[in-house]
């Protein structure tokens, strides 16, 4: 059998500690956009628009999320946590590591879940 994917470990963890009483969990994404006024283009002018892209004028990233924060974010019972999904063969990246240390240092709890049974665990251990 193929081990489950992070995206599936992820969304599963997602339903199943979401399900559990006095809780509350919700996906914590983090990453990069782009924003700018949309450029309007047939194709064939100046460049190739193929479609489903969009030409930006002005165009600038927005960076959004606490770079290294925990996948999934939650409270139950009045403690705040933080689950990291990772298949069987994904690693902490060093900010990760760094968010771990601070979310810790101030009372939260962290895990590195690579499964929905583990991240279930590790919840309920807070009922």
């Amino acid at each position: 059998m193929k081990p489950a994917s992070e995206k599936r470990i992820l969304n599963d963890s997602l339903v199943a500690v979401s399900a559990l009483p006095h809780t509350m969990a919700w996906r914590n994404n983090t990453g990069t956009a782009w924003q700018g006024e949309e450029v309007r283009a047939g194709v064939g002018t100046l460049v190739r628009v193929e479609s489903g892209m969009k030409i930006l004028r002005n165009a600038r990233p927005i960076s959004f999320g606490l770079p290294g924060s925990g996948d999934l974010l939650g409270v139950t019972r009045g403690r705040a946590w933080a689950l990291e999904i990772k298949d069987t063969h994904g690693q902490q990246r060093d900010t990760q590591k760094k968010f771990q240390a601070a979310f810790e240092l101030a009372g939260g709890v962290y895990a590195l879940s690579r499964s929905v049974d583990f991240s279930r665990k590790i919840i309920e251990g807070l009922l």
